[in-house]
């Protein structure tokens, strides 16, 4: 995934989580007319960084309404080569 794509991609996920319930993996793929692979990589990725929980039947829910925070993990993903 390219360097400018992972920011915007994290956002939209992030976004979408904005009232903290549960949400599944496909109806968010579904919202954003992305692959469902993509949507589990920022879920993951959100997951890893302490501001959602991912589980194994692939929901996802927001667990901080940090912008700050998130802003700053997500330009962690700028500099970042992967």
């Amino acid at each position: 995934m390219l360097g400018g794509a992972r920011p915007m991609l994290l956002w939209y996920v992030w976004i979408r989580l904005v009232d903290g319930t549960w949400h599944k993996v496909d109806e968010i793929a579904s919202q954003l007319r992305i692959p469902k692979s993509a949507v589990c990589w920022a879920a993951k990725f959100l997951s890893d960084h302490g501001l959602a929980e991912y589980d194994e039947e692939e929901e996802v829910r927001r667990l901080h309404d940090s912008r700050s925070r998130f802003e700053d993990i997500v330009r962690s993903t700028i500099s970042s080569p992967r």
